[in-house]
């Protein structure tokens, strides 16, 4: 028997299953904001410890860094929640090491965490950003917090969005959450799903379907699921590299407490839930605990997902930490 999972950190679906230079572009999608925005974003691939990247910026101003959750999801998902930010803000993605657009290595011993924080390292010098401005969503604050560890002088703000759980008593935890959440009727027709000749080839339509059903539970308003993932696509390339690379970390879930160093940390932090998060509290609060002087912030009537189910409060709440002053 295998424990399969995905996650944005978690999209998640625990399921028992039988071991058998850059472009440039104008962007003025309708964010369910007010008003639709127009924000140029830049594209470029650039290769990172033999490894080419694909890098998206969007926006002009202070660079901030925002690192996607999975493993093995993309960065597409994080645009429409962050494009309020550029209006002020440089905000720069880019896909992990054999993920959406990056290549996959030639070496699969390369897919693991400390491979992912030199990989950040050297995004930093690429951009040559003095301090990085560095924001985490889920599996995204488990690099940027190993990051903090190895390299905390080169931080000058560390964002951590809905962390992922910070040790593997928690990691359960969260998958219990989970697991009570889901309908009988969606965890059903997720296995069957994922048992299908179509999930197994990778078509799209199976593919996506999995990842919906498996992810629902992590949105207060399960419907929504549809308009979240409505940026991502899942073809055999993307969908194929999303598996290989999430078996390759799910070691980094065993016996792990990523609590522990993180009195390096030293930079302004900000860690930021939704209150209906299916990672426990306490996780979070362990690690606000961790990080001396850190900030926690609780968005109300929001999951996993805070820049997507409640954009304002969310706006808001990084604005005011990266600028007390700032005015819309």
């Amino acid at each position: 028997m295998k424990k399969v999972f995905f996650t944005s950190l978690f999209f998640s679906f625990i399921v028992m299953m039988t071991s058998c230079g850059g472009d440039q572009e104008k962007d003025n999608t309708n964010l369910g904001q007010e008003d639709s925005i127009v924000i140029e974003r830049t594209q470029e691939i650039v290769e990172i410890n033999g490894v080419k990247h694909f890098i998206e910026k969007m926006g002009t101003g202070e660079p901030l860094l925002v690192l996607h959750g999975g493993p093995g999801l993309f960065h597409d998902y994080l645009v429409p929640g962050f494009k309020s930010l550029a209006k002020k803000y440089q905000i720069i993605f880019y896909d992990q090491r054999g993920c959406g657009k990056t290549d996959f290595p030639k070496d699969t011993a390369s897919i693991n965490i400390e491979t992912y924080v030199e990989d950040l390292e050297g995004i930093r010098n690429h951009l040559k950003i003095d301090k990085l401005n560095l924001i985490g969503h889920s599996w995204g604050t488990i690099i940027a917090l190993d990051y903090a560890k190895k390299y905390p002088n080169n931080l000058k703000r560390l964002i951590l969005v809905s962390p992922a759980p910070t040790n593997s008593d928690f990691f359960d935890q969260t998958f219990s959450n989970m697991q009570k959440k889901r309908t009988e009727a969606d965890t059903k027709e997720l296995i069957q799903t994922m048992m299908s000749k179509e999930f197994e080839n990778r078509e799209e339509k199976s593919f996506r379907k999995a990842i919906l059903l498996g992810d629902r539970v992590n949105l207060v308003d399960q419907s929504k699921i549809e308009e979240l993932y409505q940026p991502m696509i899942f073809d055999k390339i993307t969908a194929n590299k999303l598996m290989i690379v999430n078996s390759l970390l799910e070691k980094t879930f065993f016996n792990f407490d990523v609590t522990i160093g993180l009195d390096v940390v030293k930079c302004q932090t900000l860690i930021v839930l939704g209150d209906l998060d299916n990672v426990p509290f306490a996780s979070t609060q362990s690690l606000q605990e961790s990080i001396k002087g850190s900030q926690l912030m609780v968005i109300k009537k929001s999951s996993h997902y805070p820049f997507f189910e409640t954009p304002k409060e969310f706006n808001h709440t990084i604005k005011n930490f990266l600028d007390p002053d700032y005015e819309e």
